[in-house]
């Protein structure tokens, strides 16, 4: 079944999904979702992700742009049992340099930094940048 609602913005650019429909999606209070822009089409969607951990991590990824790179530190997440919710790679320069963005939760059994370390070293990345979605709350 789908529900097709019309939305306004309040003056900081919020928005309230209806009830009913956080009811029929099992969205409540303490759920995360994720928001998709796309440019181009001018398009918004909306997701809720079953993530389980309240600290979802950004991971923005540089590597080499060649054949095999993305599939190496992907096995990396894998080995290290980080299941991701989220992905995006571009290439910044053919055949030379590419960026994988990816947000998961935080490696349990090893710290950020450790992990950090882990997929320069086995991953091949070149840099490692690791963002907290969530900020703390004072």
């Amino acid at each position: 079944m789908k529900e097709v609602r019309i939305l306004s913005l309040d003056n900081r650019g919020r928005i309230v999904i209806p009830h009913t429909v956080r009811k029929t999606l099992g969205i409540q209070a303490s759920s995360q979702i994720m928001l998709i822009a796309d440019s181009e089409t001018k398009e918004v969607k909306i997701k809720p992700i079953g993530m389980v951990t309240d600290s979802p991590i950004k991971f923005r990824i540089t590597m080499e742009d060649s054949p095999g790179s993305l599939g190496k530190i992907a096995t990396t997440f894998g080995k290290y049992g980080i299941s991701l919710v989220y992905g995006e790679a571009l290439t910044v320069e053919k055949d030379k340099v590419a960026v994988w963005t990816v947000i998961g939760p935080s490696p349990e059994k090893i710290g950020l930094e450790k992990f950090k370390e882990i997929l320069l070293t086995e991953g091949d990345a070149l840099d490692v940048e690791i963002i907290p979605l969530l900020e703390e709350e004072e």
